[in-house]
């Protein structure tokens, strides 16, 4: 599986000093936990704060996912058919 680097850039109004920290932290850790969700396998992230942009540079990140297999039943079958059918 190809490994790719992704720079992610959030454009925005000022931003408050004193949260840049905080702000940047929160997209950090939310980014992890939407990839590792995602199933999408990384190297590291760097998270990067400005008053006026958040970003991140995703370190060898897994081009695709890999492929899964998931089933899903339908109702049962008194649930899904009445007396008639």
């Amino acid at each position: 599986m190809s490994k790719h680097t992704v720079l992610f850039e959030l454009g925005c109004e000022e931003l408050p000093p004193k949260s840049l920290k905080k702000l940047r932290d929160a997209l950090h850790a939310e980014t992890v936990k939407g990839l590792k969700d995602a199933g999408l396998a990384f190297d590291s992230i760097e998270a990067y704060a400005a008053p006026r942009r958040l970003a991140l540079k995703i370190i060898n990140v897994d081009g695709a996912q890999a492929d899964t297999q998931k089933r899903f039943d339908g109702p049962a079958k008194q649930a899904a058919f009445d007396a008639e059918g």
